[in-house]
């Protein structure tokens, strides 16, 4: 088996280099948001949200449910910790229902 050298690196530390270079990082959290937004609901939930986006650090969920928009509304502060926690960086400051 053949030993690293001092100048292998990680491919994730590649990986991670070269999407900071390029500039792709806030596209690269907003879709890592929306798909962790995915999880998190179930595609049970998710049949609920019509549109989702990320602009300027806030998460835009168009609802077809008044009931479901209200809840959402209540778990507001814990869904947003709940993202943020899992992308492992505060990027989201708030959660928009339209």
């Amino acid at each position: 088996m053949k030993k690293r050298t001092a100048k292998e690196e990680k491919l994730s530390d590649v990986v991670n280099d070269f999407i900071d270079q390029s500039g792709l990082r806030k596209k690269y959290r907003e879709q890592e948001i929306l798909l962790n937004f995915k999880e998190i609901m179930g595609p049970f939930l998710m049949k609920k949200v019509q549109k989702s986006y990320v602009r300027n650090q806030k998460l835009y969920l168009k609802l077809s449910s008044a009931a479901f928009k209200q809840e959402l509304h209540m778990q507001k502060t814990n869904l947003l910790l709940q993202l943020n926690t899992k992308i492992e960086h505060k990027y989201l400051i708030d959660l928009i229902l339209i």
